[in-house]
């Protein structure tokens, strides 16, 4: 398996996430799996227009000249994608929720509706699934865990793959680890 760990820590400062998912990558590491992380803070990320360039003009490119290109590739290499970050203000970080934006140019601007929902067809024939990791917020309460969960599970059905975990950094790396190798 190739996980992906796209690391939407926004707070240098806080060294504890950062930490925290090297340890999952040395695990992952450890048990054969290939292991990509990209620390998101570091990459040079727009924001998402909304001027579906990457749809309609560049097919599969954004518009924007930043790194989506690095992204997307790396993405697309990956079997398991760990969208990562502390909960703020009782959600994934912006900086995690950017970098899933730009990960539009994946789909075509084509919809299905055959399955009893609107979504948009891929663009590649791979969709690699995705799994989330938060670290709790000191005023964290269960429905920002559930809201996380489904924002991010509705992200997973509109790209044509599943969340297959949610999971909070108060258990272990080696169960993080279990959780999306077995999954």
């Amino acid at each position: 398996m190739n996980a992906l760990l796209m690391n939407g820590n926004s707070n240098p400062a806080d060294p504890r996430f950062d930490a925290y998912l090297q340890s999952l990558a040395q695990v992952l590491t450890a048990q054969g799996h290939g292991v990509n992380t990209l620390e998101l803070r570091s990459m040079d990320l727009r924001q998402c227009s909304g001027c579906f360039g990457c749809w309609l003009k560049t097919p599969g490119v954004c518009a924007t000249q930043d790194q989506h290109g690095q992204l997307l590739r790396a993405y697309l290499d990956a079997d398991v994608i760990v969208l990562a970050s502390p909960l703020v203000l009782g959600f994934s970080s912006g900086l995690l929720k950017r970098a899933a934006d730009k990960l539009i140019p994946i789909l075509l601007p084509y919809i299905d509706a055959s399955s009893g929902e609107c979504r948009h067809f891929l663009r590649y024939s791979k969709a690699p699934r995705l799994a989330v990791l938060y670290q709790d917020e000191p005023d964290t309460v269960d429905e920002d865990r559930a809201i996380t969960r489904e924002i991010w599970s509705r992200m997973a059905r509109n790209a044509n793959t599943s969340l297959v975990a949610c999971l909070s950094t108060t258990i272990t790396t080696t169960e993080v680890a279990h959780a999306i190798a077995c999954a």
